[in-house]
């Protein structure tokens, strides 16, 4: 009897101190890489757990978030192998997008010492992990502001409104076609090219065309003269802006004064047109050396009331 009870507190003892060693090979431990981070880094949080060959683990679930911190990923490593049992890390990375110190939790593992499933756990806890974590403005800088929120789209426009702009485009648009087939059969009227030039410039250019022809007789010479005068008429027309084609050699000599232009030159004026006027009306034929003569006193009387442009 005694032996029996002797023997069953030896394997009592045995099953004890095995517990006991076996239980003393697992351990957990968590570290942070780093304890200062700015706003947005990434940080690795490692667990390390270590425990029998014959025992085994649970994991709490993690998904998105743990705590303030957002989980960007998570990864359990290969079991290895060490002296009287096995080491296994379970790595975090984690990230978050505010200032100050935020807290890691804690985690809790439940780790058990043999495979069995009636086997009681034992009930690890990580340390709370405390992270300060700066911005990366300068110091002093205001926070970004939030983004702005979409701008609402007003409501489409009534189809009366559309139906009514698109009838008076295709009415300005049908005007617009009818103009432009009614100009194109339009006669186009031939641009005298003279008017693009100062008056003086045309009047010396007839003037130098007209004394370089040849006069034979008296019909030729009275048409010099009538040239001669158009030329001059056309001439104080477009430089005064009078109607001088229509006006009497008085009314001219009056305009002019009018005008204050110089007696000097209304005198010269008043002489070549009286002169042209015995030929045409009076059918006198000058003499040559008279009809260029005539002609210097017309070239002169150009020349002495001209006005040159300011932009050529």
């Amino acid at each position: 009897m005694v032996k029996n009870v002797v023997r069953l507190l030896l394997i009592l003892f045995i099953i004890i101190t095995i517990g006991i060693g076996q239980n003393a090979q697992i351990t957990v431990e968590s570290q942070v890489d780093t304890t200062i981070a700015t706003i947005g880094d990434k940080i690795h949080l490692a667990v390390t757990i270590q425990y029998p060959q014959a025992g085994r683990f649970e994991l709490p679930l993690v998904k998105e978030r743990l705590g303030d911190w957002e989980v960007v990923g998570q990864q359990l490593g290969d079991p290895q192998k060490i002296k009287g049992g096995i080491r296994q890390t379970w790595n975090l990375e984690l990230t978050v997008f505010d200032t100050g110190s935020i807290v890691i939790p804690e985690l809790e593992i439940r780790t058990y010492a043999s495979s069995d499933s009636a086997a009681m756990p034992l009930v690890f806890r990580t340390n709370a992990e405390t992270v300060n974590v700066i911005s990366v403005l300068p110091p002093g800088t205001v926070d970004p502001k939030d983004i702005k929120p979409p701008f609402p789209i007003r409501r489409i426009i009534p189809w009366n409104i559309i139906i009514f702009i698109l009838l008076v485009l295709s009415i300005i648009i049908s005007g617009i076609v009818y103009y432009k087939r009614w100009q194109a059969k339009q006669f186009s009227v031939p641009r005298n090219e003279d008017y693009l030039e100062p008056p003086h410039v045309v009047a010396f250019r007839k003037l130098k065309k007209l004394k370089e022809k040849l006069y034979r007789n008296d019909e030729e010479i009275r048409q010099y003269h009538f040239n001669m005068s158009e030329i001059i008429r056309e001439y104080l027309e477009r430089r005064y802006f009078i109607r001088a084609l229509e006006m009497t050699t008085r009314e001219i000599c009056e305009t002019l004064i009018e005008l204050n232009i110089e007696p000097e030159i209304i005198s010269d004026y008043s002489e070549l047109f009286q002169k042209l006027d015995l030929v045409k009306f009076a059918r006198q034929i000058p003499s040559s050396e008279e009809m260029f003569t005539l002609w210097d006193i017309a070239y002169n009387c150009v020349d002495k009331t001209k006005h040159e442009p300011f932009l050529k």
